[in-house]
């Protein structure tokens, strides 16, 4: 498994709790059913998750998490307006992406 795919899961499960949805996980990441029950049980083998009444992330999960700075980034502090920076251009209208060179080598 990735270390980046790794992380993802580890700060899903320590920003939801004991409140997370198998079918949230299946979606949000947008893996087959089969791929999530692998990685999780990965994940507890690497002793990052834990089953505890429910799965949470393990000290050594959240020292991960800590070392990546990703421990108190919450999913729902992210605003509207931190995502969608202009007003939407119209389909008939010519994007040119910032920093667009004219020059093609």
């Amino acid at each position: 498994m990735s270390e980046y795919k790794e992380l993802m899961i580890l700060h899903y499960f320590n920003n939801v709790g004991a409140s997370y949805s198998y079918q949230e996980l299946l979606m949000i990441f947008g893996f087959q059913d089969e791929q999530l029950q692998l990685m999780l049980k990965k994940l507890m083998q690497k002793q990052l998750l834990k089953i505890e009444g429910y799965l949470k992330v393990t000290e050594k999960g959240l020292n991960k998490l800590r070392k990546r700075k990703l421990d108190e980034i919450k999913f729902d502090e992210v605003e509207i307006e931190d995502i969608f920076t202009n007003i939407p251009i119209d389909f008939s209208d010519i994007y040119i992406p910032n920093r667009f060179s004219k020059r093609f080598k």
